[in-house]
């Protein structure tokens, strides 16, 4: 089953991002509110956050071919290390980073002696000579923490306080425990406040989404399964330029019939769509990293009536009071009091049944410390930057399946809207 009218399909082109995108100046105060001295970044997310670098190879839980080091002393010569068949990337991805350094990886051959022109291999002629290519030739590592090691010694960190966002690279540079700290919730607590590039790339994610639903809730047809619906949601977001991943994009279960529960989706749940289910579309997906995630309540070949149409109706109310509730330092506690209260005055059924919660989004959906510098955990609060910009986001969900999702962009005033809510 493919989606109707293909021809139709608005497509969201990558394009090269600007080299330098993450929040610089606000990681560089969160290395001093933590006390550390410098980064070792190996994992997929910081290390593409931070340099621009989209690795296409390593997908899975192996050990990553690259590293980011960054000095608190010396920011503006951070060195990243790659694996040597990555070298190309960089003729397409400009980066910020340009002390970049191969590490002789697994595509060569063991069966012939190392030869000084093994590197050309993987350098495309449109960067041959470029001065930091140049550099590379004359940086190239036997290994990653060899690699690591000159790094450290280049920056003068080979004594100073780290933070390693993967604890076993530390293990493997063969570093003192006394001088490595965990790097998670510094990252977290860095990239939850977004800059304006960030936000864009956020709404090109949302609104890639919000077309794959729309696709896909017109190609219903009688006796189609849920699966077969699953299967066009999938291809909509692909043929629009996003990314599903495994085990599918479509997040919640749909039990039938009068089970209120809510559980998340294996991929084996199938059933007809019939005229006049509740379907709620919560789905996840990327574009250029970036996460999507929401959607929208469709009453399959209607429109919702009775109590379901008291629980929309309500939803989308209770959306637009915790909205304008939404200002920095506005606790989440109190959001999902005004919101629940919503519900208890117009009417509904159970109000203390309704789940309604939040979430960081950008790169994870997730994007929050788990702990602060000072090992406590963080208030759960609406969060505001100096350059006026944050990133909550709020979902409202009933347990028959009335829903209203929506992401919110707060500026000083606390009244800028960066995503509108999709609902009924």
């Amino acid at each position: 089953m493919s989606p109707e009218n293909p021809d139709m399909l608005r497509p969201f082109p990558r394009e090269p991002l600007p080299e330098r995108f993450c929040n610089f100046d606000r990681l560089l105060e969160m290395l001093e509110l933590w006390n550390l001295d410098g980064l070792v970044l190996s994992s997929e997310k910081n290390v593409f956050y931070l340099s621009g670098f989209n690795p296409i190879a390593h997908k899975g839980d192996e050990p990553r071919p690259y590293a980011l080091i960054l000095s608190r002393f010396e920011p503006e010569h951070p060195i990243l290390l790659v694996a040597d068949y990555y070298l190309g990337h960089f003729a397409s991805q400009p980066s910020w980073v340009k002390d970049i350094r191969p590490v002789r990886a697994v595509m060569l051959p063991k069966d012939l002696p190392a030869s000084e022109n093994d590197l050309d291999r993987f350098i495309p002629e449109t960067i041959q000579n470029q001065p930091w290519v140049q550099n590379a030739r004359e940086q190239y590592a036997t290994s990653l923490a060899s690699g690591c090691k000159e790094a450290l010694r280049t920056l003068g960190l080979t004594d100073k306080r780290l933070g390693f966002d993967e604890l076993r690279l530390a293990r493997r540079i063969g570093l003192n425990t006394s001088q490595v700290e965990d790097a998670y919730d510094v990252m977290m607590q860095t990239r939850k406040i977004k800059t304006e590039t960030e936000l864009q790339l956020l709404r090109t994610a949302t609104d890639l989404n919000q077309q794959a639903i729309d696709q896909t809730v017109q190609s219903w047809q009688k006796g189609m399964s849920w699966k077969e619906l699953g299967q066009v949601y999938h291809q909509s977001a692909t043929s629009l330029g996003g990314f599903i991943h495994d085990p599918g994009g479509m997040v919640l279960a749909h039990p039938t019939g009068q089970d209120p529960g809510v559980w998340l989706q294996t991929g084996f749940e199938d059933f007809v769509v019939e005229e006049g289910t509740h379907v709620m579309f919560d789905c996840h997906g990327t574009w250029n990293q970036y996460c999507w995630d929401g959607g929208k309540t469709w009453v399959v070949g209607g429109a919702p009536d009775g109590t379901s149409a008291l629980a929309a109706s309500a939803t989308a109310e209770a959306m637009r009071v915790i909205e304008d509730a939404m200002r920095p330092g506005t606790g989440i506690t109190e959001l999902q009091r005004l919101g629940r209260d919503v519900y208890r005055k117009m009417g509904v059924p159970r109000p203390e049944s309704v789940l309604i919660f939040f979430h960081g989004l950008g790169l994870s959906h997730m994007d929050l410390e788990e702990i602060q510098s000072d090992g406590t955990p963080p208030r759960r609060l609406v969060y505001g930057s100096r350059n006026g910009r944050c990133h909550p986001s709020a979902l409202a969900r009933w347990s028959k399946r009335a829903n209203l999702a929506g992401r919110r962009c707060l500026g000083r005033s606390g009244r800028r809207r960066a995503f509108l809510p999709l609902g009924l």
